[in-house]
């Protein structure tokens, strides 16, 4: 089938719709009554807000030019937000022709034990902290405001305010008109304020704010629940600071957030903590494979615009991502949302991507694929379907798309000219299609010229995990799956750990134990989680920032998440020994699951204890410090790229901050160690291998004494880019990289501390993980092993793959 080049209307309607790209529209050169109606058909549905079938559009501004003054809602420095019927688009880009609107695939959501882990209990036992005087803010599905975890010990609330997807309720008109509530191009909602929600408990219980997913009741949970200690048992199940003020905003009818609401959720609670008088942090356990992976989306800038170092007393953390696992499924893999590629001028270079598990079913959903490229890379990109080239090879600068059979798609590459997602501050492709297809049929991208490509691909409808696995390329890497808005480099960017191996539930006799997790057995505490995501960003940053614990986690249930009632819920019995009995309830308030959604509320917690200690701490200083502090997992890392600079650790973060010497004259070289970005080197000295030196004591504790004159970088077969540098505590930091034309050899890094090697560790050289063999590996399948009874026990034995066959994309939550 020949490619077609499609007419402007029809192209500027195919980018509208996939990759957040509007075509200027004026009377000279669009026919409006023509284009509405295309718009209608062509939006795919996962792309517009539950419940309204608008578009939830994100502007960027013009220098000088307020939101209002375009009759748009300001969610952050620069960008404004409007949500339109597509009927209604092309009337207001005809009068806004000056604008860029872009939209988004939606981002998705993704504590007694724990403590072993991340030492926050010893920290506020030490420290006396516990959250007071910090605003923890939840960015989620909602929350069961009626739960004792959120509630003081005279019954009272603990949310000083609420932002909740639904029709505006007037307790605050003012609030409501100043965050879009009211106005029928933004999104509904409704805010309370504490003694609103004090007065529905006290007399109309059945209308207080619910959260029916569950997934933001944990979260919150995690990062600052009580325990319940408003009722008469002893809790069990604290959040890290659970002294914390909650304010909380769930901008989402299901379906994901869109990248406004987002941003309109952060503005909300920074606000309210202005107005309550104390610093904050927010916590975002959402995010999508879709975007540049570099910190240059709309979503990323407009996040870091709101702190960093001119907001004192602003944090910002991140859930990593569960897009790190890799699978095999029949004779094919290893299948991933991400593959890099080498382009070469010699030949095209052929991406496929298939959906397996879809069989020969027909399958009718949306797909978007971005492309990351290297500054300076000249390389071409076309999209081949199932049945033959779509879009031909099209050059940087220029777009083309396809509209035929029933199946609508669009390249755009490298066209920075203020319609597309697309800025000069990342070299990139984005590539869209919309339609039906067999399932079991293959599409490509197609690659020409010279550079290196780096793609993720997002499934939406039914193009989305599900019945099957979702859109995958058949040749992914687990390096680079860390998720958008996680992958910015100025947020805090939190990567998963397994809690606990085993655990009581709710009306079953003896313990429920992991047997094996991800396909790894036996399972061993406080190793990574084989689905957390992996960096590093497309710009070589050392991604995750942080570890924490995330899977088999124990946080509050929400009543109408109970499995009890509602048995597909995240807390679902799915694995377990007796599917009719809900093993991950461990008592009538509190559940289990996993993901890196639950991972990022520690890190929250953890930093509003922080801000507790000294309000004025910025982003930068809360990371440096959590980062110093951070602790080697005490389990398994198969994946330097799955850890960053360590684990959690409050104690560590603690002795940092307050400058105290660790026990010892000298550093431990068996305590201490390294981590690199990746696992294997580019023979181009742009593209560095980015290395953290954690110098540490036997018992663990922080080498604080250590200088940089101590330590010794040594490289072979590549050269120092930047120097051993001391950041902060034992805390040290460098880059490396191998020279041109090294492609084949091997590169060796040796960090040595007063003459002994802190583990030395070679690396290959090659243009990209597969010529290097690095970053794949074998995960296991859903299964449940049969129960053993060993005299007067019973013990079920439990197999859990989360991210393959039983996984459910959810935000960041994995089950």
């Amino acid at each position: 089938m020949n490619p077609t080049r499609l007419p402007p209307l029809i192209t500027g309607a195919a980018v509208l719709v996939a990759l957040g790209t509007m075509t200027a529209l004026t009377a000279a050169d669009i026919d409006v009554r023509r284009a509405a109606p295309f718009l209608e058909v062509a939006t795919p549905s996962g792309l517009t807000t539950r419940g309204t079938g608008q578009l939830p559009l994100l502007v960027r501004l013009p220098p000088g030019v307020k939101a209002a003054d375009r009759a748009l809602m300001p969610v952050a420095p620069g960008l404004g937000a409007i949500y339109l019927e597509p009927a209604a688009l092309s009337a207001y880009l005809a009068t806004y022709p000056e604008l860029s609107p872009t939209v988004s695939p939606p981002r998705f959501p993704l504590l007694d034990e724990a403590g072993r882990w991340t030492r926050a209990p010893a920290y506020a036992s030490q420290t006396g902290f516990d959250g007071t005087g910090v605003v923890v803010g939840i960015i989620d599905t909602g929350i069961d405001a009626s739960h004792a975890d959120f509630r003081d010990i005279h019954g009272q609330t603990r949310i000083a305010w609420l932002m909740q997807y639904e029709q505006p309720r007037s307790y605050h008109p003012e609030l409501e008109a100043q965050f879009g509530c009211t106005d029928s191009n933004q999104a509904p909602c409704a805010i309370y304020s504490a003694s609103n929600i004090d007065a529905l408990l006290d007399s109309a219980p059945n209308q207080v704010p619910r959260d029916p997913d569950g997934h933001g009741t944990h979260v919150a949970s995690i990062a600052a629940g009580n325990g319940g200690i408003s009722l008469p048992d002893q809790p069990l199940y604290f959040g890290v600071a659970p002294g914390a003020t909650l304010v909380i905003a769930s901008p989402s009818a299901g379906g994901g957030f869109s990248d406004p609401a987002i941003l309109n959720a952060a503005r909300f609670i920074f606000d309210r903590a202005d107005a309550l008088g104390m610093p904050a942090v927010v916590n975002v356990s959402l995010g999508s494979d879709y975007g540049p992976h570099d910190g240059t989306s709309d979503l990323e800038k407009g996040l870091a615009a709101m702190v960093g170092d001119g907001e004192p007393g602003r944090v910002i953390v991140v859930a990593a991502g569960n897009s790190g696992a890799l699978f095999w499924y029949g004779d094919g893999g290893p299948y991933g949302i991400h593959t890099e590629a080498h382009v070469s001028p010699y030949g095209v270079t052929r991406v496929p991507i298939v959906q397996p598990g879809a069989g020969s079913d027909q399958v009718k959903g949306s797909a978007f694929v971005w492309v990351t490229f290297q500054p300076g890379d000249d390389v071409s990109v076309g999209l081949e379907g199932p049945d033959g080239e779509w879009i031909g090879l099209t050059d940087p600068g220029q777009e083309q798309g396809y509209d035929e059979d029933g199946n609508t798609a669009a390249v755009i590459n490298a066209l920075v000219n203020g319609k597309s997602p697309l800025t000069h501050d990342t070299n990139s492709a984005v590539i869209y299609w919309d339609g039906q297809w067999q399932g079991d049929d293959e599409l490509a991208v197609l690659l020409s010229g010279t550079g290196d490509a780096q793609l993720w691909v997002t499934g939406v409808d039914g193009a989305a995990p599900g019945v099957s696995f979702g859109l995958n390329f058949a040749r992914a890497v687990k390096a680079g799956t860390i998720s958008v808005p996680a992958s910015d480099p100025e947020v805090i960017a939190v990567g998963c750990t397994i809690n606990r191996i085993e655990w009581s539930a709710l009306n079953m006799m003896g313990s429920i134990v992991l047997q094996s997790f991800g396909g790894v057995s036996p399972v061993v505490p406080d190793s990574t989680c084989y689905f957390s995501a992996a960096g590093p960003n497309a710009k070589g940053v050392m991604k995750p920032d942080l570890l924490a614990p995330g899977a088999i986690v124990a946080a509050a249930m929400s009543h109408d998440a109970d499995p009890h009632l509602d048995p597909l819920s995240i807390f679902h019995s799915a694995g377990c020994p007796n599917p009719e009995v809900p093993c991950y309830v461990t008592d009538s308030r509190h559940a289990i699951t996993s993901g890196t959604s639950m991972s990022a509320p520690f890190v929250a917690g953890a930093a509003a204890l922080l801000l507790q200690a000294d309000p004025t701490l910025t982003q930068a200083e809360v990371k440096e410090l959590l980062q110093a502090g951070a602790a080697r997992p005490t389990g398994l890392v198969s994946h330097d790229t799955q850890q960053g600079p360590g684990e959690l650790d409050m104690l560590g973060a603690l002795q940092v901050y307050e400058e105290r010497l660790g026990n010892g004259e000298r550093a431990d070289v068996l305590a201490s160690f390294v981590v690199l970005s990746t696992e294997y080197a580019r023979p181009d000295p742009a593209w560095p291998v980015r290395g953290v030196v954690q110098m540490r004591h036997a018992d663990r504790t922080v080498a604080m004494g250590v200088t940089a004159a101590e330590l010794r970088l040594q490289v072979t077969g590549g050269t120092v880019v930047e120097p051993l540098t001391l950041v902060r505590g034992g805390l040290f930091e460098f880059a490396v990289a191998a020279p041109r034309g090294s492609g084949g050899s091997e590169i060796t890094i040796d960090v040595r501390y007063r003459g002994l090697s802190l583990g030395a560790r070679t690396l290959p050289v090659a243009v990209d993980a597969w010529t290097a063999g690095a970053g794949v590996e074998a995960v296991g399948a859903c299964a449940v092993a049969a129960p053993e009874t060993p005299p007067g026990v019973w013990l079920w034995t439990l197999v859990l793959g989360w991210a393959a066959a039983c996984r459910r994309r959810r935000p960041f939550q994995s089950s």
